[in-house]
C-alpha cells in the first residue's frame, strides 16, 4: 500500500469505504464554489487534513483523514504541509513519482475498487472543478456561488419538464434558452445556476437562437455524467447506465446536427439555382461542437 506525508509525518494509506469519500466530496465541493477564485484543490484538501489532525485532534488513521490523503495521492502528490501561522500561512505540496489518475483513462476511475482507493473522488473533483459549457460557440466555466439558488433553479427547471419520460437535460436546456431569451447574460446568477444544472446532466455544448427561440444540444460529456453520478450518490452499478445515457444523447445530438446540415445544404442548393443565397438554419454553421476532453 502507498503512503502519504502530511506535515512531515509519513502515514500508510488503507482502502476505505465509500462513506468518508462522500463526506469529503460534500465538504470540498462547497469549498470549490466559495468566493470568486477558489484555492487549488491540493490546498483545499491539505487544509482539511491539517485542521483535522491538529485543531480537531483526529487520528491520521481515521477514515476521513485517510480519504483526504488518498485523494491527494491519486492527484499525483506524495506529500503536503502547512507552513507558518495566520496571514503568513502557506500550503505546499510535493509531486510524487507515481502517476495517479492521469496515468489511466477516466473510465477506469469509476469502479468499486477505484472508490476505495480515492481514484473516483479525485477524478470527480477534477472534472467538476474544470467543467466548461460551449454556449453559442463560447466556452463558459461552470461555477456558481449559492447552493440555495441552485436548488431554486432546479425547481424552475423541473417545471419545464414536459414529459416524465423525457430526459431532464432537455428541460435544463429549455430553461437556459428561456433565461437568455429574457435577456439574461453570464453575469445573471440564475443563468449560471441553470448552466450548472445543465452540466450536471452532462450537457457539454448547446446553441440558443434568442430571435427564433430555437435551441439545440450539440454535445454531451461522458466524464461529466460519471462524475455527477458518483457525487450524487448513485450506486456503482448505475455508472454504466450513466455512460449509456450520455452516449445515447450524444448520438441523438449528432443525428440532429446531420439533419440540420442536410437542410442547410438543400437550401443553399435551391437558392444557388435561383441566383440567391440561403440563410443557414439556427445553430448549424457558427462553429463545430467541441471535442470531448479526457478529463478537464
Amino acid at each position: 500500500m502507498p503512503s502519504y506525508s502530511l506535515n512531515g509525518a509519513t502515514i500508510d494509506l488503507q482502502p476505505q469505504d465509500r462513506e468518508p469519500f462522500m463526506w469529503l466530496a460534500s465538504q470540498v465541493y462547497r469549498r470549490m464554489h466559495a468566493g470568486n477564485q477558489p484555492p487549488p484543490l491540493p490546498a483545499v484538501l491539505t487544509m482539511f487534513a491539517h485542521e483535522g489532525t491538529t485543531t480537531q485532534g483526529i487520528a491520521p488513521t481515521d477514515p476521513r483523514i485517510q480519504a483526504i490523503m488518498w485523494t491527494l495521492w491519486q492527484l499525483g502528490l506524495k506529500g503536503s504541509r502547512v507552513e507558518g501561522e495566520g496571514e503568513s500561512k502557506q500550503i505546499k505540496w510535493d509531486k510524487g513519482e507515481h502517476a495517479g489518475i492521469d496515468a489511466s483513462p477516466v473510465m477506469d476511475c469509476f469502479s468499486a475498487d477505484a472508490i476505495r482507493d480515492g481514484r473516483t473522488l479525485a477524478a470527480s473533483l477534477a472534472i467538476a472543478g474544470n467543467r466548461r459549457i460551449n454556449l453559442n460557440g463560447t466556452e463558459i466555466p461552470v461555477r456558481i456561488n449559492d447552493f440555495d439558488l441552485i436548488r431554486a433553479q432546479s425547481e424552475e427547471m423541473n417545471k419545464r419538464r414536459q414529459e416524465e419520460n423525457h430526459d431532464p437535460s432537455m428541460a435544463a436546456a429549455r430553461y437556459v434558452a428561456e433565461l437568455m431569451t429574457g435577456g439574461a447574460d453570464i453575469n445573471d446568477l440564475r443563468l449560471r445556476a441553470a448552466l450548472e444544472l445543465a452540466a450536471d446532466l452532462g450537457i457539454r455544448a448547446m446553441w440558443v437562437d434568442t430571435v427564433s427561440r430555437q435551441l439545440r444540444i450539440a454535445a454531451f460529456s461522458r466524464e461529466a455524467a460519471l462524475a455527477a453520478a458518483f457525487l450524487q450518490g448513485a450506486p456503482v452499478e448505475h455508472f454504466e447506465l450513466a455512460l449509456k445515457r450520455a452516449d445515447a444523447l450524444q448520438q441523438a445530438a449528432e443525428e440532429t446536427a446531420r439533419k440540420l446540415a442536410a437542410q442547410v445544404q438543400a437550401q443553399r442548393g435551391g437558392a444557388g439555382a435561383a441566383g440567391g443565397a440561403a440563410r443557414p438554419a439556427a445553430g448549424v454553421s457558427a462553429a463545430p461542437a467541441p471535442a470531448r476532453r479526457r478529463r478537464r
